[in-house]
């Protein structure tokens, strides 16, 4: 349905626009709890870049100098007056970095986000002399933050995954967002505060364990193995450039990140004593 509003709103007719799902229902690992299905709407005509440090190529090689007509703000405009005029005024809030297009009888809770495409060069050269780059997506939210996705290297390195652990990869992963809920019902103040952490964190904390932990005989005996391992993986003393996304092209821990390697370490000792392990 939010294909449909893209594509019949006049406005956006002849621009290279993709929609398409993200997050945990494309993934895979959305639990009862996780109702809002996550849609981007990408624009390929601009994009947002990253050069590499000290060497080419720079802007003025690649041409990119001065600013575009058309560019993400005209282009978050339009996406929100095609949501309004495809699910009505009252069916659509705009957040700070995605539109929420609120459920009925017949459709669920959509949060839609607004993307140019996003090229990082690498600094190295294709063989017909043009440079190379990493394409993902990137958005620039209402408060000035700046998030860049790579949902295509996300899905495809996540069923690797689960193809490589005979399927426990996405269960774990599910049955760690399932506990994580649980915990913020706790009676101890500790176990709740430590269970504010995302479902996006929560996956990426189960896909760095090794493969192996994945094959303990049942459930939950990787469970244990998982939390054991990325605990481990997590203390204070260990190195914040070890883990990555899921895309494995971004460090899942740094200053770019809304969370902290301390927060995901606290989680998974409250996880370990929420289930009993410890015991």
């Amino acid at each position: 349905m939010v294909n449909d509003a893209i594509s019949g709103h006049a406005p956006l007719e002849g621009k290279r626009i993709s929609v398409y799902g993200t997050g945990s229902y494309k993934n895979n690992t959305n639990t009862r709890n996780e109702s809002d299905i996550d849609i981007a709407v990408v624009l390929h005509d601009c994009f947002f870049s990253k050069y590499p440090n000290g060497k080419p190529p720079q802007p003025e090689d690649l041409g990119h100098a001065g600013g575009v007509k058309y560019g993400l703000k005209a282009f978050r405009e339009d996406v929100g007056k095609a949501l309004r005029a495809k699910f009505g005024a009252d069916g659509v809030t705009a957040g700070s970095k995605a539109f929420d297009v609120h459920s009925n009888t017949a459709r669920l809770d959509a949060d839609v986000a607004v993307f140019l495409e996003h090229h990082r060069y690498t600094g190295k050269q294709n063989v017909d002399g043009t440079w190379h780059y990493l394409e993902g997506v990137e958005m620039r939210g209402k408060d000035n933050s700046r998030i860049i996705n790579w949902h295509g290297d996300h899905y495809a390195n996540g069923v690797d995954k689960n193809s490589r652990t005979g399927r426990r990869y996405k269960r774990v992963a599910r049955v760690l967002k399932c506990l994580r809920d649980d915990m913020k019902q706790s009676t101890d103040e500790a176990i709740r505060k430590a269970a504010d952490v995302p479902s996006f964190l929560l996956e990426c904390l189960a896909f760095n364990a090794s493969d192996g932990c994945f094959q303990q005989g049942d459930l939950y005996d990787d469970l244990k193995a998982v939390i054991t391992e990325v605990w481990n993986g997590t203390k204070p003393e260990t190195d914040d450039l070890v883990y990555l996304e899921v895309s494995g092209l971004k460090w899942l821990f740094g200053s770019e990140q809304p969370w902290t390697k301390a927060g995901a370490h606290s989680f998974l000792l409250k996880a370990w004593q929420h289930v009993g392990f410890s015991k």
